[in-house]
């Protein structure tokens, strides 16, 4: 099985758990791509429907992936739409699946400021025809623009250092059982 783990970390919240989820795939003796999504990216050579898994994930900014990811997918989607890779009814592909994932600070409403980006970013992945298998949200320290003590004081409690070392090994075994399905 091919698998592909696009990310997008503007705080390395996102990429620890990317490189965890890289880790844990090439420990199953899978081949494993790994592709961060950075401002102007020119990753578009990645061909999604050359892989049998996708991994996404990117960190939530004002409840939506940050604007790399954001210009990324709409690139994406057009170039796919563009070759009529994108079908009425959006057929399934056989064999291709998906996780979509956030990393999340949630200093005022908790996960609720996540819930949209992993479905955000499934969408092309399943218009594509791949099957959204999960998704999955995980916990990061807000450090954005030095605002540090919304990592103490928001709905999730203390979230300073997260993901932290329990956190990436929930992660492995996560990986390792998704990828059984």
């Amino acid at each position: 099985m091919k698998i592909l783990n696009l990310y997008c970390s503007n705080t390395g919240n996102t990429a620890k758990v990317a490189m965890q989820i890289r880790d844990a795939a090439l420990a199953q003796d899978y081949e494993v791509d790994s592709v961060e999504v950075v401002s102007n990216s020119a990753e578009d050579a990645v061909e999604f429907l050359e892989y049998d898994f996708i991994f996404a994930g990117c960190g939530v900014y004002s409840w939506l992936p940050p604007e790399p990811m954001l210009q990324y997918i709409k690139k994406q989607n057009a170039k796919h739409n563009k070759r009529g890779e994108i079908k009425p009814c959006s057929p399934r592909l056989m064999n291709k699946k998906a996780v979509m994932y956030c990393t999340y600070g949630g200093p005022h409403t908790g996960v609720n400021e996540g819930l949209v980006v992993p479905k955000y970013l499934g969408q092309l992945f399943d218009h594509l025809g791949f099957e959204i298998v999960a998704e999955w949200y995980f916990p990061g320290a807000f450090n954005i623009n030095g605002y540090t003590q919304y990592s103490k004081g928001g709905r999730l409690g203390d979230i300073t250092g997260r993901p932290n070392a329990q956190d990436l090994s929930t992660i492995n075994e996560m990986v390792i059982g998704i990828l059984k399905v």
